[in-house]
This record gives C-alpha cells, structure tokens and sequence, in this order.
C-alpha cells in the first residue's frame, strides 16, 4: 500500500550532495506474505541492493539485485559480492545469511546453501580488501558469531540484519565497527564513507525515513 510513498522517499532523500546507495536487508514487509508481493515491492522501489530474508525463491520475476554471497540459484540472479565505486572509493560488499534462514524456511531444492560461513567469509573478505579501499559485511549472523566470523580478517564494518536488535559497538578484533539495522520504527541506517588524503572515515547514523514539514 504505501511502495509509493517508499519509493518517492528514496528518490528524494537528501544526502548532502555526495552519491547516495540505497541497501534494503531483512524484511521487506511485515507480516507473513507471498513472494509475489515482496517481489512485486523491490521491483517497484527499486533500491540500489537487496538482502531480503522474506524472499524465499516461489517466484522469479526478479528485477532488483539480490546480494546473498552463500546462496545460489539456477532460476534467480544473485550476486556473490558487490563493489561499489565513488569518487576516489571502492568499498566491497558481501552478504552472509544464517544457516537458521535455511532451518526455518522451506526452500525449494533448486536453492543451494553454504554452511560453511567462515571459510567463505574468509575468501571473499580477503579477495575484496586486494581490491578496495572498504570492505563491509553484512550479516544475518547473532553478533557473537560475528565477532568470531571477522576476527583477523580485514573486514571494516559489519552491518547486521538478524532479527534481534544488538548494541552499535567495536567488535573484539578492535578494528571492525558493528551496526545493527533494527532501529525505533520509522528511521533507517545511514552509513557516510568520506575520503581524505588517502584515509576514509566513516560515521553511522539513524534517520527519521520521512518528509520533512
């Protein structure tokens, strides 16, 4: 009912002038619905990445970009790693899912799921830091599988889209920033990535996802 106002949201959002990429990861909508809908939804508002866990593969009419790095499917595109160029950046993007997902969904058998998270998470990490500037994770792991996934690897923020929402902090390897997504209803996540002199910082913040009066 409302992808209009979503979608009109997204077009208009000010970002202080600097390229914008929009990420959607988790549910799409509440509630238990068809595939259909939620495909029918990204579809339509169109976001610049997807990590979906209400997709569930009972309907191929997919034209947005699914990112699930230990999922494949014959019948559906999906991208293993993403990398994002801005400017003078390049920030690598890679999704991993819980074995959970799998658990608690009936997915078709064409769906083919790695369990083996830390081995890929490991390759996929390693490969993207040789060729970016950032790498960033995004997770559908419990935090305390994240800290063990992303020590010693030069992962530079994880960002987690499990249901359970967990404190903003510094992992145990010191270097990894941790983000939950789950915020007070009606606000999103906003990761800024600003480079200077050969040095990005980054800050993370919680908007209010609405127009202003």
């Amino acid at each position: 009912i409302e992808e209009n106002m979503v979608n009109f949201l997204l077009k208009n959002i000010k970002n202080d002038s600097i390229p914008q990429f929009n990420i959607f990861a988790g549910d799409m909508i509440e509630g238990s619905v068809p595939d259909s809908i939620v495909c029918q939804f990204l579809n339509f508002v169109q976001p610049d990445l997807t990590s979906p866990i209400d997709f569930l593969f009972n309907h191929n009419d997919v034209d947005f970009r699914l990112l699930m790095s230990n999922v494949k499917c014959d019948s559906v595109p999906i991208l293993e790693r993403y990398i994002i160029e801005a400017d003078s950046m390049k920030i690598g993007i890679f999704a991993i899912y819980t074995p959970d997902w799998t658990v608690k969904n009936n997915l078709p058998e064409f769906v083919e799921f790695d369990f083996n998270v830390f081995d890929l998470t490991r390759e996929i990490a390693l490969d993207l830091a040789a060729t970016t500037d950032f790498v960033i994770l995004l997770s559908n792991l419990s935090k305390y599988i994240d800290s063990d996934l992303v020590r010693s690897l030069p992962i530079d923020i994880a960002v987690s889209f499990d249901y359970q929402k967990t404190q903003n902090q510094k992992l145990n390897n010191r270097k990894t920033s941790y983000f939950s997504i789950l915020t007070n209803q009606g606000k999103y996540g906003k990761l800024r990535l600003q480079y200077s002199k050969d040095r990005i910082s980054y800050k993370w913040q919680e908007r209010v996802f609405g127009v202003k009066k």
